[in-house]
């Protein structure tokens, strides 16, 4: 995805908040001139989103590691708020007439469980959308596109996760990958990394034991040019690409190497939603080829 002209200001937002979030206002002020001197070195009307939020990101390097840290409550709440309601989405999951059925559910229980604000989170993130699906207050997302069709036929998946918490329902979106005999790579951030999902919350779903290969992206977020040579030969080997949430969207959206991608999202801010053709606030389980 290219960058929006409000993107830029959003980005700097993002990074700015979330790094300086325990630091001295002497610091805040060296982490606004590093933004700010990055972006407009780096900044292209053309250039990819993610590499853009990477640049960023490394350009305060120094104060990421301690601001960083400040997240592992929150990231420890939000794992159990999700495993508090994994064992009904499974059964939730496992009700379904057809496997079809069946993996549309977890997807959209993926999707839905997108939840972390674009802003600095104030408290653990909570799923109550998804208890509300399984209970039958709300309908499920409507998939766009042919999801299971293109699931069956992958043999070789590569899953882009997201946060801390919400990785708990991408377990069981992989478990179904594995059941219809695919091989599944998922990527993670190497931690910390504010509140995105790192090795360690995949350990807390046991999916180092589900998955094929686990692996934490160094630098930020994942960009297929920009990872080490392991992971980028395992994306180049995938047939289908899983996308979760808003920053993973913005790297491949338009830009799926002539991969399927399929997108699990909500529709968080006005250049997302412009780019997904879906009204904002919505949530997005969608194929594109």
């Amino acid at each position: 995805m290219r960058p929006h002209p409000e993107c830029g200001l959003c980005m700097m937002k993002w990074v700015y908040e979330r790094v300086g979030n325990s630091l001295s206002e002497e610091q805040h002020f060296s982490i606004l001139k590093k933004i700010t001197a990055a972006f407009a070195s780096e900044a292209e009307p053309s250039m990819n989103m993610g590499i853009l939020c990477n640049r960023s990101v490394a350009a305060v390097q120094d104060f990421l590691l301690a601001s960083s840290g400040a997240y592992a409550p929150l990231k420890r709440k939000s794992n159990e708020a999700a495993a508090q309601v994994i064992g009904k989405a499974k059964k939730f999951i496992e009700n379904s007439a057809t496997p079809a059925e069946a993996f549309v559910k977890a997807c959209g229980l993926a999707a839905v469980a997108n939840v972390a604000p674009i802003g600095v989170p104030s408290a653990p993130f909570e799923f109550t959308m998804v208890e509300d699906i399984i209970d039958g207050k709300v309908p499920l997302p409507v998939p766009s596109g042919d999801i299971y069709g293109a699931a069956s036929k992958a043999r070789n998946v590569f899953y882009v996760a997201d946060n801390a918490g919400e990785i708990g329902f991408d377990s069981l979106v992989i478990s179904f990958l594995k059941k219809m005999g695919a091989k599944v790579t998922l990527a993670v951030k190497e931690g910390p990394f504010f509140d995105d999902a790192t090795l360690e919350d995949a350990r807390t779903f046991g999916i180092e034991r589900i998955a094929d290969a686990v692996h934490a992206v160094k630098g930020g977020i994942f960009v297929p040019e920009e990872t080490d040579k392991e992971l980028a030969l395992l994306f180049e080997k995938s047939a289908l690409v899983i996308s979760k949430g808003t920053g993973n969207f913005e790297v491949f959206k338009g830009y799926g190497k002539g991969k399927p991608v399929l997108f699990l999202l909500k529709a968080k801010c006005g250049p997302v939603s412009k780019e997904a053709r879906t009204p904002q606030g919505e949530f997005i389980v969608r194929l594109e080829q």
